[in-house]
């Protein structure tokens, strides 16, 4: 169960991204951005700090990137239908199992064009989830 995988997979049903979990044929990407395709997305995990072991639930933080065309519309509009879709999800599990407590989202922030002129968007998701660890409530 990772929270990124199930993020991916939920996108994927969603016909946001195309999203191959065991390779790279795929338009998505866990923790990297390669150089193609032109359009591509990155669901990349961080830190959300330590987390409270009182209470039985995590928090973690996704950042998804979003890289279009030269055309900065492009690549707003698909970070916006995947903040769209994952802002405000809750009490719901995700397709790999992971239960969601809540996520929230910021509106896509623009990353400017790389060095090709792709402009990039990046949406960030903040994710609380329950979990099952030995010390917990």
């Amino acid at each position: 169960m990772s929270v990124v995988h199930g993020l991916a997979l939920l996108l994927e049903s969603l016909g946001l991204l195309s999203y191959d979990e065991t390779g790279t044929a795929g338009d998505t990407f866990v923790g990297t951005m390669p150089p193609t395709p032109d359009q591509a997305v990155s669901l990349t995990a961080y830190d959300a700090g330590p987390q409270n072991a009182a209470i039985a639930y995590d928090a973690i933080l996704v950042q998804v990137r979003v890289r279009g065309t030269t055309d900065p519309r492009v690549s707003y509009a698909r970070a916006y239908d995947m903040y769209d879709a994952v802002n405000g999800l809750s009490d719901t599990v995700l397709p790999d199992g992971t239960p969601v407590i809540i996520c929230t989202a910021t509106t896509p922030s623009p990353m400017g064009p790389d060095g090709t002129g792709r402009h990039e968007h990046v949406v960030r998701v903040s994710v609380e989830y329950d979990v099952l660890a030995t010390h917990r409530a």
